[in-house]
């Protein structure tokens, strides 16, 4: 049984790094790219014939679909797993958290505007300087 595992586990990590390709329709932009990343963009001489805007969108509809095509090869290795109703709910988990991304917050600053701060600016020779034992 070990060996079956191993096995399917490599399936699944090389499905991170293959790489997988698509074409737009007039054959100006092909992209490739890994469920990890895009890795590569290729232009045709007629893609510089092309408005910026229109080039854009080719791009972009370009990489999304080979990254479309790398992500639904990996999600097929992990189907195997499925079989186990914990590594399913993990997988569903997973699905839904990558579908659904935690919003970005802004980091917090620090305020030093605060009239409630006045106070905390001797405190640590206050304490060190009491004669308190601690």
């Amino acid at each position: 049984m070990p060996d079956a595992i191993h096995s399917s586990l490599a399936d699944v990590q090389s499905s991170l790094t293959a790489p997988h390709s698509a074409e737009s329709p007039d054959g100006t932009v092909r992209a490739e790219a890994t469920a990890r990343r895009q890795t590569a963009l290729h232009l045709s001489a007629n893609a510089l014939k092309l408005s910026p805007d229109t080039l854009a969108t080719l791009i972009l509809t370009t990489q999304q679909a080979a990254q479309n095509k790398a992500e639904a090869a990996l999600t097929d290795h992990l189907e195997t797993f499925r079989t186990d109703p914990r590594v399913a709910t993990a997988l569903d988990t997973l699905r839904d958290t990558q579908a659904n991304p935690t919003p970005r917050t802004t980091p917090q600053t620090h305020r030093t505007d605060r009239a409630d701060d006045s106070d905390d600016d001797n405190f640590v020779d206050s304490v060190y300087n009491s004669d308190r034992t601690w």
